[in-house]
């Protein structure tokens, strides 16, 4: 199965992993999340039922599953599926427009 990423969501990864890497003095745990996001867009591609819907988003068909703290909202109805954002699960995601 595929699945693709958005502009908007490759840039909410740089930033968190740039932070994880420099602000966090953590280069590892950067790459560590990096890498289990890569293997949960996969996962999501192979069973996109996973996640849950959230009110505060706003928006029907968006599902969000959280990865390492890190909340992953994808969009399961698009083919191929969407990653549409990635943002720190500290975030308000009343606050947030995932597309």
């Amino acid at each position: 199965m595929r699945y693709v990423v958005t502009a908007l969501a490759k840039k909410d990864i740089r930033q968190i992993v740039r932070h994880i890497s420099r602000v966090q003095n953590s280069p590892q745990n950067a790459v560590l999340v990096a890498e289990r996001l890569r293997l949960q867009f996969r996962k999501l591609a192979e069973t996109p039922g996973m996640g849950h819907a959230r009110q505060e988003l706003r928006d029907e068909t968006a599902r969000v599953i959280e990865v390492s703290g890190v909340l992953v909202i994808y969009d399961p109805t698009l083919k191929p599926l969407t990653i549409l954002r990635v943002i720190h699960g500290s975030r308000d995601l009343g606050n947030v427009t995932p597309r």
